[in-house]
């Protein structure tokens, strides 16, 4: 969890150690238990019937069924489930298949009797071929009418009309057991189930011939005694087609009994429980063993562990993002600390605040006020991420707000604080990216209060179903309000401490070294005027380019003040400090002496830097402004010395000690300085000259590899050249002539010494 880092990504897992792994893991065990209750009681183990021997109060929320209410839900509900009954219309189809086949076969016969011309008596034939019309006279009678199709029709008819949907069932009293909790007929055939909404439609037998019997009408062609004779028949076929499924009945019950949810008893934090003296009946008795049952100590040990596991899960996802997104792998280590820390302060004031509404929540008499969540929203939810933004960078404190988000969530176990938390983490962490001063951070703490007042209102709209309270909903508001105030003064007290512990730069301490009323400052503008100022022109040309393309306008600004502090040692031997003397005093030193006071000021700038004890970022800039670049004058100078024999100078003599950039920041400042240097040799310059003289000092140093160790990008790139075009180009405008005055009379013969001069001030 807690990782070494000094490589790259890759590398830094295969750097840890057993320190580093136990301090990981430590991290994770105290945020768990910031997140955890151990309130603990010992609870007796009383029978139904006992009389209780002393108060018993609920140490926390917690739910337990109601055994009763819930076994007379499950029979109020077992009394609405409808029996299954299977409508197999197969049965149907059977008795009119073996209707019509008997006829077309008695057909048949007919036919077959009358083709021998023999006079055979076919009727015994019929009551042998089809015995089940061997009833009374029934078979005569269709033997007159030769079987005909209409006669088959009809009597076909007739039975399905008695035994049509919804059914015949055997009896009525299958039926009457389920009249009140309703039916299910289950088609065998397509399998779908319809609820039959009058169980009365349902004939028994006996209804389905009666049927038959007030449909006797429909016999067409026959006399009365015929008619009788056929429905008597007919009522045979009638056999029921509806029958109870058992087995459909039962499942469907389980189906209905899976949906129905235990009575649970809401029981919150404080509640008495029993009472000295109280008899223990069914309901205290189930709800001292629900509260035995949390409070063992497996039960505990287990949802410490499902906390700490979801702690670990979150805080390794931190560690994560800095692995994977986070360039400066120089500070991983503290970055992580610092947010481990800022995480723990943060939980630990949430906790004390939470304890202290409990505390007041009880004593209080005030209806309205006696909810102890009430006063959660006192809690200065917002501290953590308002350090987070100020100390490390945005994109840490949105992950930072996400968790602790979830913890508070965990802590609480309301999902309103949740969002509450987030919604004002996200706002702090919106409102202090662009501060600049300390002042500012308590502004924003009255931003963030009123973020936190809506975001309650907005909870309670949501919650409220019919309408809330106007008097507790106004306390909370109040209280939100509060939050934000009590929360950005936390972080303002908090914030130098832990600018000093991790020796983290914040705006507020770059705003503090950018006052030119500095001491080393003013010191620069009497020793050093020359470099002074040019120190102010590479500021604004470093601004204009950090603010193109993203970078740090501060630090940029800051660091351009003091890149060249080093020259106060020996300011008379740069060039831009020599207004009153005439001569050059490298004119009378050899080249490489020149190159080596040139590059001192590089560490005498670091040794002044150290003894001012200027914070890391800025100290930085002054060795990586100039890199290794080349020293192009005295190195041609030597060259030149040398009588022809290159071999003899070597170029890596020439070169300034390094490092190379390291940062965006520091390839701005390093372009800014050659640019101001540069601009200086121009007199009334066009645009395309500022534009091609940016352009080939932008190739150069990229030739020369100096932006090989920063993450500088070519558009990037590209849009600081753009930005110090219109900076140069503003340093370049046009005046009109004082009239009575010629401020160039004697200039021209100056004009190639100060060339010559100024081309070796641009190294």
């Amino acid at each position: 969890m807690f990782l070494g880092s000094n490589q790259g990504g890759g590398h830094l897992i295969a750097q840890l150690n057993l320190l580093e792994i136990f301090v990981g893991f430590g991290v994770c065990l105290v945020v768990a238990f910031l997140l955890f209750e151990f309130e603990f009681q010992s609870i007796p183990d009383y029978q139904i019937g006992d009389i209780a021997d002393r108060n018993i109060e609920a140490p926390y929320d917690f739910t337990v069924a109601d055994q009763e209410a819930t076994f007379e839900k499950e029979e109020e509900t077992r009394r609405t489930v409808p029996a299954v009954f299977d409508l197999d219309l197969k049965i149907n189809n059977r008795i009119t298949a073996e209707f019509r086949g008997a006829f077309a076969e008695a057909r048949r016969l007919i036919v077959e009797e009358r083709a021998t011309s023999e006079g055979v008596d076919i009727l015994p034939i019929l009551r042998e071929r089809l015995p089940r019309f061997a009833q009374g006279g029934v078979l005569e009678i269709c033997l007159q009418r030769s079987f005909s199709s209409d006669l088959e029709n009809q009597m076909v008819g007739l039975v399905q009309e008695g035994m049509k949907s919804p059914g015949v069932v055997l009896s009525r009293d299958t039926l009457l057991p389920y009249q009140a909790q309703g039916l299910v007929l289950r088609n065998t055939i397509s399998k779908e189930d319809e609820l039959l909404q009058d169980w009365t439609a349902l004939r028994d037998q006996n209804q389905a011939r009666d049927l038959l019997r007030q449909n006797e009408y429909q016999l067409t062609g026959l006399a009365g005694e015929e008619k009788k004779e056929i429905i008597n028949f007919l009522e045979s076929w009638i056999v029921p087609n509806v029958s109870y499924n058992a087995s459909a009945s039962r499942d469907t019950e389980q189906l209905y009994m899976q949906e129905v949810n235990p009575v649970l008893i809401q029981i919150k934090k404080g509640r008495t429980l029993v009472r000295t003296g109280d008899e223990i009946k069914t309901t205290e008795k189930a709800i001292l063993d629900q509260l035995m049952e949390l409070q063992q100590p497996r039960s505990s040990l287990g949802k410490f562990a499902g906390i700490l596991l979801i702690v670990i899960f979150f805080l390794f996802a931190a560690w994560q993002y800095l692995l994977s997104y986070q360039k400066q792998f120089k500070k991983i280590r503290s970055y992580y600390l610092l947010l481990a820390l800022i995480l723990c302060a943060n939980l630990l004031v949430t906790r004390i605040c939470i304890f202290l509404a409990e505390v007041v929540g009880e004593r209080l008499r005030l209806e309205s006020l006696q909810n102890p969540s009430e006063f959660y929203f006192l809690a200065p939810v917002a501290f953590g991420a308002i350090l987070t933004i100020l100390l490390v960078d945005i994109q840490l404190s949105v992950l930072f707000a996400l968790i602790f988000a979830v913890f508070v969530g965990l802590l609480t176990e309301q999902m309103g604080m949740f969002v509450y938390s987030l919604t004002g983490s996200l706002a702090a962490i919106y409102l202090m990216g662009t501060y600049r001063d300390r002042v500012a951070i308590i502004k924003g703490g009255g931003v963030i209060g009123l973020v936190n007042g809506l975001t309650v209102v907005a909870l309670q709209l949501f919650t409220s179903d019919v309408g809330f309270q106007f008097a507790p909903l106004l306390v909370r508001i109040l209280f939100g309000i509060t939050s934000g105030f009590f929360a950005a003064m936390l972080a303002s007290l908090c914030l130098p401490i832990l600018e000093y512990m991790f020796n983290i730069t914040t705006d507020v301490k770059l705003l503090e070294l950018s006052n030119l009323n500095n001491p080393v400052l003013r010191r620069l503008a009497a020793e050093a005027p020359g470099t002074y100022h040019h120190s102010i022109i590479v500021g604004s040309l470093a601004e204009a380019a950090a603010g193109a393309i993203g970078a740090n306008i501060l630090l940029v600004r800051v660091g351009a003040y003091y890149h060249d502090i080093g020259k106060l040692k020996n300011p008379e031997y740069y060039i831009e400090n020599q207004f009153y003397t005439t001569s050059n005093k490298h004119e009378t030193l050899s080249p490489s002496m020149s190159s080596l006071i040139l590059a001192s000021h590089v560490k005498d700038g670091l040794a002044l830097a150290d003894e001012l004890k200027l914070v890391s970022e800025v100290r930085d800039l002054i060795p990586q402004h100039h890199g290794t670049r080349v020293m192009n004058f005295f190195y041609q100078k030597a060259k030149d010395a040398s009588d022809g024999k290159e071999r003899a100078v070597k170029k890596d003599d020439f070169r300034y000690p390094g490092p190379k950039p390291q940062s965006k920041e520091a390839a701005i400042l390093m372009l800014a300085d050659q640019m101001e240097a540069a601009a200086r040799t121009l007199q009334n310059p066009s645009p395309s000259q500022i534009r091609s003289m940016t352009r080939r000092l932008i190739q150069s140093t990229i030739e020369d590899q100096q932006f090989d160790e920063c993450d500088i990008t070519m558009q990037e790139l590209d849009n600081i050249l753009r930005a110090f075009e219109r900076v140069i180009t503003g340093m370049h405008h046009h005046r009109i002539e004082y009239p009575g005055f010629d401020f160039n009379q004697g200039a021209e013969e100056k004009q190639f010494d100060q060339t010559q001069a100024e081309s070796q001030r641009i190294q």
